[in-house]
């Protein structure tokens, strides 16, 4: 479960990421992101920021059941 979650998290992550890269450059000319460069860049930010979370929430509740196990 946790690696189908941090699959998913780096898909949407990466995702992101290229959508980011085509609305700041001229890959393609003609895009539909060509008007929306900067909301494009604030929702990348965002969207890393939750991700963030989320990665870091996953990973605390990994450590914590590990260290119940050790006991």
């Amino acid at each position: 479960m946790k690696k189908i979650t941090f699959i998913i998290l780096v898909f949407v992550w990466i995702s992101s990421l290229v959508i980011l890269i085509i609305a700041l450059t001229n890959l393609y000319p003609n895009t539909i992101f060509k008007e929306y460069r900067s909301s494009v860049g604030i929702a990348f930010i965002t969207i890393t920021g939750l991700l963030k979370l989320i990665y870091n929430s996953i990973k605390n509740k990994s450590n914590t059941n590990t260290s119940n196990h050790k006991n």
